[in-house]
């Protein structure tokens, strides 16, 4: 896990946490075989306070679409996603693509050492190629898991040694 003070708004107490190396990626969005295909990364907060955002970096876009974040609590032991607790829209374009995308949440308490997630899904038609970690490192975020699905596999499957590049910010 990589946690770095940040000076965000002149608060030295802000923290971001994640995963931020960019290796391969996975696909995210409506297929031409008319799957829809999501992905996902769970992790553990490191402070009590508000997740103000969380970001992803599309490696690539293709056409334009609207990329919806979806924050859930989850259960680590059962691998299970409790209720949707907030959710934040993009509209995503090719001149965004290599670039962080930061989904800005409204204020979303969370609390130290609990497991939270994310899940990731576009519509309208485009998709994005959402950078994972190189896969050269084993377990390169060990509090979380990355998570794939599908319209054809809505549970999806969660990977150990794989991770979503990704960066999340608390404030106090």
């Amino acid at each position: 896990m990589q946690t770095i003070p940040l000076h965000s708004n002149g608060n030295p107490s802000t923290i971001s946490f994640g995963a931020t190396n960019i290796g391969p990626y996975y696909w995210v969005g409506h297929c031409k075989n008319g799957i829809e295909y999501f992905a996902g990364q769970t992790f553990i907060a490191p402070a009590d306070g508000y997740l103000s955002r969380i970001k992803i970096f599309p490696s690539i876009v293709f056409g334009s679409s609207n990329a919806t974040l979806s924050v859930y609590g989850f259960n680590p032991q059962t691998h299970s996603w409790a209720g949707k607790c907030a959710e934040a829209t993009q509209h995503v374009i090719k001149a965004m693509e290599g670039n962080w995308i930061s989904f800005d949440l409204q204020g979303l308490l969370v609390n130290k050492s609990r497991s939270y997630g994310f899940k990731l899904s576009c519509n309208s038609g485009g998709m994005l190629a959402i950078a994972e970690c190189p896969w050269n490192i084993l377990n390169p975020y060990p509090d979380g898991e990355e998570w794939i699905g599908s319209s054809q596999h809505m549970e999806g499957n969660f990977h150990k040694d794989f991770d979503l590049a990704f960066e999340c910010q608390i404030e106090p």
